[in-house]
């Protein structure tokens, strides 16, 4: 493996390794249309100036299946933030939080999931960031829902804006508007009988 010269990035045996790895899965059942790696065997050697061998890769021969990825419509989802100053602004977010939910709820919307992040405060990591501190400048809240009823997701969206006046104070970030509502793309990967595919590979010439 090499690369032209005078490109950026770099070949090398970590670069390379990396890339083996990358969503590889079981290394040693990597299924391809092809043919079923066995990347266990690899044989990695670095000869410098950005060329790397390999060699040894086994394998075994190919399913009789071949994978399909089909995307269909599952749903609607919309996502709304604000964020809330010092002091208490955990707190602050917490509250708004309860409210909103507290209101989709009086009005009898149901939605598949309703998901709550509070950005700056263990959004990432969760219980095991800790409790947030006390002193925290600013933290935003970010409230995503999803449902088969595009209704109830645009009126989620609705909902959300009265907060700035009708919610804890000092917030902010509600420049971006009313939450969007959008369609969600599902993703389902399955198997098709390879016999019933069939490949074909045109080649066109032009000449400039």
């Amino acid at each position: 493996m090499t690369k032209h010269p005078g490109l950026g990035g770099r070949v090398s045996w970590s670069t390379v390794a990396e890339q083996l790895l990358y969503e590889l899965g079981d290394p040693r059942d990597y299924i391809t249309p092809d043919v079923i790696a066995d990347f266990s065997t690899v044989q990695l050697r670095d000869l410098g100036g950005d060329r790397v061998r390999v060699a040894g890769v086994a394998g075994r021969p190919r399913t009789d299946k071949l994978k399909v990825s089909i995307a269909y419509h599952d749903g609607y989802k919309a996502t709304g933030s604000l964020t809330y100053a010092w002091p208490d602004a955990v707190d602050k977010a917490r509250r708004a939080d309860e409210i909103l939910r507290g209101r989709l709820a009086h009005l009898g919307l149901e939605f598949d999931e309703i998901r709550t992040e509070f950005v700056g405060a263990g959004a990432c990591h969760g219980p095991l960031a800790g409790a947030p501190p006390e002193d925290l400048p600013e933290v935003t809240l970010r409230v995503g829902v999803r449902s088969p009823d595009r209704h109830a997701v645009g009126r989620f969206s609705r909902e959300i804006a009265p907060l700035i006046l009708a919610g804890p104070p000092t917030v902010t970030g509600f420049a971006g508007g009313r939450p969007r509502v959008q369609e969600v793309v599902a993703y389902w990967p399955a198997l098709i009988d390879r016999e019933v595919v069939e490949a074909r590979v045109n080649v066109e010439t032009i000449e400039l």
